[in-house]
């Protein structure tokens, strides 16, 4: 009896871990046209990859690494500790102001929401994320970032209206489309 017990406790244990883990929104790639557009451009340029999130209407660039425009002043930052999509266990790290100015890229940060979509245009591909997480830390020179995930994008910047604390967006990687 006490062994039926432990096997049922064990089954319920593992379906509530993963019932959340499945609860994720089902996107369809679409506008392929689109997305041909967006790559020709990334060939056409000195960036090579775009970031895309539709819902705080932003579509930007990203420099290579030893780029002058992979800056924080200048541009969306590209942390050197990114592995790029297409690898085992990527985990690309993008930081931007936010707040005032003609840099403040991630200002509109603050209206995403747990399953908001981003898209990446990079390696002639269409990676999709989808945002699991959001978290606030202390602004001191150190940030603690989650890896938890096979593929993710994390995305940081200043928390809105708190000089104290950073934002961080965690996403994982949903689907990708060849283009």
């Amino acid at each position: 009896m006490i062994k039926i017990s432990k096997i049922i406790g064990f089954f319920l244990i593992c379906a509530g871990i993963l019932i959340p883990l499945s609860q994720f929104t089902y996107y369809e790639l679409k506008n392929t046209a689109e997305v041909k557009l967006t790559t020709a451009q990334i060939n056409h340029n000195d960036y090579y990859a775009i970031l895309e999130i539709a819902k705080i209407n932003l579509k930007k660039e990203l420099y290579p690494l030893g780029s002058a425009n992979n800056h924080v002043e200048k541009n969306i930052l590209v942390h050197e500790k990114s592995i790029f999509p297409g690898n085992k266990r990527s985990h690309l790290i993008l930081a931007a102001h936010s707040g005032y100015g003609a840099n403040a890229y991630f200002k509109d940060l603050y209206q995403l929401e747990l399953y908001d979509q981003i898209k990446l245009y990079y390696a002639s591909a269409l990676w999709l994320y989808e945002i699991i997480e959001i978290e606030y830390q202390a602004k001191t020179g150190l940030l603690y970032l989650k890896n938890d995930n096979e593929n993710m994008l994390t995305l940081i910047t200043c928390t809105q209206n708190d000089s104290t604390k950073q934002t961080i967006y965690y996403a994982a990687l949903k689907d990708h489309k060849k283009l």
